[in-house]
């Protein structure tokens, strides 16, 4: 644990109200789970599914014609494997936050899905309330990534070359948690009185120490190591 800096509960940030109609696209291929999921996202005020599909490979081509604010994607879907979709979309639209919603638990799709870059990952079997949490989470700009999955994760990925949070000096962790929170390079600079060259110094060596590759794996890593508190 980080001394004077406590994780932050992530149900204490998100609470607030969307002022504008959140657009949302889901890619998932059972009927019955995906007419499920938009009854339940469609309770929240704010939110609105303005389009779905259980093709992967049809993905690509609603993102352009709808341009949802965020892809409620499964992994395993018809088509086109999840974590390709998910690469090909924020290759070309990275405005695009994008939340993994499956069952699966093999470190490899997790793995493979967290390198391309999406936003949040969440097991189908979690309650609800974790669901739009998680939702809430990206769509604000942050990581979510799971308990239950920064667990599997860590168990089998970053940790692979030995890494370990002891080699992270206490103003990297301090930036680890801050990056699973999803603040800002600028943002951090300003809490912690340094440039914004000096932060990202400090999160390109963080990142080498713990072999990890973007800022979800970040994320996973401070889940699992208890420095940030997703739920």
């Amino acid at each position: 644990m980080i001394t004077g800096f406590e994780p932050v509960p992530a149900k204490d940030i998100f609470l607030q109200q969307w002022t504008t109609m959140i657009k949302i696209l889901l890619a998932e291929d059972h009927a019955l789970v995906r007419e499920g999921l938009k009854l339940l996202i469609e309770t929240e005020p704010g939110l609105q599914v303005i389009a779905e599909t259980g093709d992967g490979a049809a993905v690509e081509g609603l993102v352009r014609k709808f341009s949802p604010d965020l892809l409620l994607l499964d992994l395993h879907l018809p088509g086109c494997h999840g974590y390709e979709v998910a690469s090909r979309v924020k290759a070309q639209f990275s405005d695009v936050k994008i939340l993994v919603l499956t069952g699966s638990l093999e470190p490899e799709s997790i793995g493979q899905a967290l390198a391309a870059g999406v936003d949040g990952y969440i097991l189908k079997h979690e309650h609800t309330g974790d669901l739009l949490l998680a939702m809430r989470a990206v769509l604000s700009g942050r990581q979510y990534v799971s308990k239950s999955i920064a667990d599997l994760f860590q168990a089998n990925g970053p940790d692979r070359n030995g890494g370990s949070a002891v080699q992270a000096t206490p103003r990297e962790q301090k930036i680890m948690c801050m990056i699973a929170r999803g603040v800002s390079n600028q943002d951090i600079a300003t809490i912690l009185f340094i440039s914004v060259f000096t932060v990202r110094t400090h999160r390109q060596n963080l990142m080498e120490k713990l072999n990890l590759r973007n800022a979800a794996e970040v994320t996973a890593y401070a889940v699992k190591h208890g420095f940030y508190t997703p739920s």
